[in-house]
């Protein structure tokens, strides 16, 4: 579960996010669209605080992304994010690709990840 509560960032004098309300449930799909400088990127780096927020509150899985006490490495390692200019490993597949980050940072076998996409966890 990923919740914004009255969300708001500002860049200098920009306000490039305002009052932000949304909650996405485990298993949502869910689209950001808009123009370019609209703000989406910048929603998405707040969910594992690539992007601080000056109010409001990003939750993931009941836990403050904000909070000083929460142990942001810990946070991020359940969290899968693919950066907007992708960054990829251009001699690996996709699939390859995606199972990186599990196999890496979480120690799940490699042959587990490649079983099914739906062993990505």
């Amino acid at each position: 579960m990923i919740e914004f509560t009255e969300v708001d960032k500002w860049y200098g004098t920009y306000h490039a996010l305002k009052n932000i309300n949304e909650r996405v449930e485990r298993g949502e799909v869910v689209v950001i669209c808009g123009p370019s400088g609209s703000g989406k990127s910048t929603l998405i780096r707040t969910v594992n605080r690539l992007e601080p927020i000056q109010q409001g509150r990003v939750w993931v899985n009941d836990i403050d992304v904000n909070a000083s006490d929460t142990d942001i490495n810990r946070l991020r390692s359940g969290i899968g994010f693919v950066f907007q200019q992708f960054n990829l490993f251009p001699h690996l597949s996709v699939k390859d690709n995606v199972a990186l980050a599990p196999v890496e940072v979480l120690g799940v076998a490699w042959r587990e990840q490649m079983q099914s996409p739906s062993s990505i966890k």
